[in-house]
């Protein structure tokens, strides 16, 4: 079943413009991150806020992950275009975080730690890289 739910996943991040197999890899992992702490929604508001703060990652590293593989791997054209939408999104999620903690009473912790869910999927992405290497440098 969760093989299932797995190519069913990468199935639909390839048709949504995540061509490089290792781009796929870190952005399902991020879904899979962003699926493990729904059921944090039963402890109440800190765990919607902890929810939020990993859908607000997800969306943000979704987003970059599109961009830098556009950039670096396709090398479509129009980079200042893709770069300001980014940096335009990032405002949206700034603009997000100051409601939600300021208007909404959210707790910035909170939102800070399922935002940070980001950092752990990159860094096992980074450990997976290094001890994944077989060869010997000269």
């Amino acid at each position: 079943m969760l093989a299932m739910i797995q190519k069913k996943i990468e199935r639909v991040l390839y048709t949504r413009g995540f061509h490089v197999p290792e781009v796929r890899k870190m952005a399902s992992r991020q879904l899979y991150i962003l699926l493990g702490v729904l059921p944090a929604l039963a402890f109440g508001w800190k765990g919607v806020d902890l929810v939020t703060g990993v859908l607000l990652g997800t969306l943000n590293f979704l987003a970059l992950a599109k961009l830098i593989q556009e950039l670096v791997y396709l090398q479509k054209s129009a980079v200042v275009v893709q770069i300001f939408s980014f940096y335009g999104r990032m405002m949206i999620t700034a603009l997000a975080f100051y409601v939600l903690i300021a208007h909404l009473d959210s707790s910035g912790v909170w939102l800070l730690m399922g935002f940070s869910t980001v950092l752990i999927n990159i860094l096992l992405w980074g450990m997976s890289q290094f001890l994944g290497k077989t060869s010997k440098e000269a």
